[in-house]
């Protein structure tokens, strides 16, 4: 009787170990599969609204969501940067939601709505002395991929150092070396 009562224990506790331990990373995936989906449907709006799709060429699709940042999106300075696992989405998320943001929601922001786009995306951090050519500083920056070459896009630069004249759109990253110096690189994925 006893041995029967403690297999009946045995075997309930192992189901509520079964079925919780099976719960928590179900809701935890559910939960991260609907930040993705928000996050991917804000992108999508925001690439409609700004109208890239219609171009037929990467360097327009590219040039029209450039021109969309820099004109609808402000800066806010953000202190002490931590590059922690995801947080180009979380960036990205603030930065729709806030219309301003750091060097980090520019590239962010960028690099989803490039990747939108159809193009190959990476966020790029390192340092720049494109704001005072007598100081470096902790920057980040997008890169996209036209063709099998590499090309800086900068909005948050252009806009701020450059007067939104494109002066920091599709250069090359070997024109750009004395403007850039990279130290890690983030392929951006929904």
């Amino acid at each position: 009787m006893k041995r029967n009562m403690a297999e009946k224990l045995t075997a309930s506790i192992l189901a509520a170990v079964l079925t919780f331990g099976m719960m928590a990373p179900q809701t935890a995936m559910t939960a991260e599969a609907a930040a993705k989906s928000t996050l991917e449907k804000d992108v999508q709006k925001l690439v409609k609204k700004s109208k890239a799709k219609k171009e037929k060429t990467q360097k327009k699709k590219l040039k029209k969501l450039f021109q969309y940042v820099e004109k609808n999106y402000g800066y806010a300075r953000a202190i002490g940067f931590k590059n922690s696992r995801g947080w180009e989405k979380t960036f990205t998320a603030e930065m729709i939601k806030n219309k301003k943001g750091s060097c980090y929601h520019f590239a962010a922001l960028y690099a989803f709505l490039a990747k939108e786009s159809g193009v190959e995306a990476r966020i790029c951090l390192g340092r720049t002395n494109g704001f005072n050519k007598a100081r470096w500083q902790d920057h980040a920056w997008c890169e996209v991929k036209v063709g099998k070459k590499w090309y800086i896009c900068d909005p948050n630069m252009d806009k701020f150092a450059a007067n939104s004249k494109g002066k920091y759109f599709m250069k090359t990253v070997s024109s750009m070396k004395s403007t850039f110096k990279k130290s890690k690189t983030i392929k951006v994925n929904f």
